[in-house]
């Protein structure tokens, strides 16, 4: 049976936009806020409709909506339910929602308001959310937004895991794996650290790709008929293992270098280009 990989190349037709702004209530050691600067900042409701209303008229396909989170590790989105509700009765614009440790209640009003999907981290290691976050949080806690996803009937629950997470080693990321099957998630997402500038892991090496395609293989086996996802968050200075990961058993991958959709292409394996977010099916 020939095999097709789908190839995401989302930019400006599935931006990234902050409610936040630049702010976060944490220093994480990867990510010491840099990432936000990258993002469209909405701060407001209002600021979030004008920007869906660029969105559609130039027509994008729609926004990862995330922002800074709280000292309890939650976006705060509850503010901007009606905001969503607005921009999915009026525009074709899907949305997919970063959340954190969102609670209960605001999931199922999230949920009710219209998000096409949810993008939720998962760890494997108490001490990773500890040392790294800084959070005084648990593996299970973040399991638990997946499961509260589930109960609310939320479309595409996207676990994401980031590969390397622990100053580039493993630490505990075949544990969330495990920790996942109960959940039966339709999709998993695979990011990896990336040892960013201005970060306290600036200098931290990023993990190899033999760790990657480890992590990947242990999902396949765990998870077999799941669709598995290398997302946009990964370090891309050494190209050479996306190939090995599709064989490992990844179904898609967020921007592939020239080289793995060349070797792609004479393996004889099929290409679908889509333009949104990888978390959207």
């Amino acid at each position: 049976m020939s095999r097709t990989v789908e190839c995401f190349y989302p930019g400006a037709s599935f931006p990234s936009i902050s409610t936040t702004g630049v702010s976060c209530a944490l220093d994480c050691k990867h990510c010491g806020r840099k990432y936000l600067e990258g993002m469209m900042p909405a701060p407001t409701p209002e600021d979030l409709l004008g920007l869906a209303d660029v969105l559609a008229k130039r027509g994008a396909a729609g926004f990862l909506l995330s922002g800074g989170v709280d000292r309890d590790g939650i976006v705060r989105l509850e503010g901007f339910v009606d905001a969503i509700r607005e921009v999915k009765a009026t525009t074709d614009l899907r949305v997919n929602a970063h959340i954190g440790l969102a609670r209960r209640d605001d999931i199922r009003r999230l949920v009710d308001a219209g998000v096409d999907a949810f993008s939720v981290d998962v760890y494997g290691s108490d001490d990773t959310i500890r040392e790294v976050l800084g959070l005084p949080a648990t593996t299970r806690d973040y399991l638990r937004v997946v499961e509260d996803l589930r109960d609310a009937g939320a479309p595409n629950i996207t676990p994401h895991l980031c590969i390397g997470l622990h100053r580039g080693e493993l630490r505990g990321e075949h544990r969330a794996l495990q920790d996942l099957v109960r959940l039966e998630p339709d999709s998993i997402v695979f990011i990896s650290l990336i040892p960013t500038k201005g970060t306290q892991f600036e200098s931290v090496r990023a993990p190899s790709g033999e760790d990657v395609v480890s992590v990947i293989s242990s999902a396949r086996e765990m998870h077999p008929g799941a669709r598995l996802l290398l997302g946009c968050m990964r370090s891309k200075r050494d190209r050479s293992w996306e190939f090995d990961a599709v064989q490992a058993g990844i179904d898609g991958i967020v921007l592939p270098s020239e080289g793995t959709v060349e070797r792609l292409t004479r393996s004889g394996i099929g290409l679908r280009k889509r333009t949104v977010c990888c978390a959207l099916q």
